[in-house]
């Protein structure tokens, strides 16, 4: 057996969240950790992080925004920035669709290191429930 050969079994990446899980164990790994990790920087509002202000997406920030061909550039900028800092994926396609309080997207990823694809779902919008 070559020592240098990737065991599918193993793990190449392995972290924890907590988000989605009511107990332990609180360990993701491979595509699980990527989408996390992505999800946790698409859905934080940029500058909310202490002491990371580049940390986040400035698409809280256009929800009220009309909409016009150029802030459907600037949203898929901001989600091809983000992406495109994590060396483990690549964005393939980012489609926007932008309704009167929210803002949606569709991610096609590519994972780099098991040439794998899957598709984002990422919705942002001011809807709270005080508000209905």
């Amino acid at each position: 057996m070559l020592m240098n050969s990737i065991n599918t079994c193993m793990a190449l990446f392995k972290g924890m969240s907590t988000v989605e899980r009511s107990g332990p164990p609180y360990t993701v790994v491979n595509e699980e950790l990527v989408k996390r990790d992505l999800l946790n920087e698409l859905y934080t509002k940029k500058g909310e992080r202490v002491m990371r202000p580049n940390f986040g997406s400035v698409i809280w920030d256009l929800l009220m925004d009309p909409n016009t061909p150029d802030l459907q550039e600037i949203v898929k900028e901001d989600i091809e920035r983000i992406v495109d800092r994590d060396p483990r994926v690549e964005a393939k396609d980012i489609r926007v669709f932008v309704g009167d309080n929210s803002i949606r997207a569709e991610v096609e990823i590519f994972y780099n290191y098991i040439e794998s694809a899957d598709i984002l779902y990422l919705e942002y919008s001011d809807v709270s429930e005080d508000n209905l």
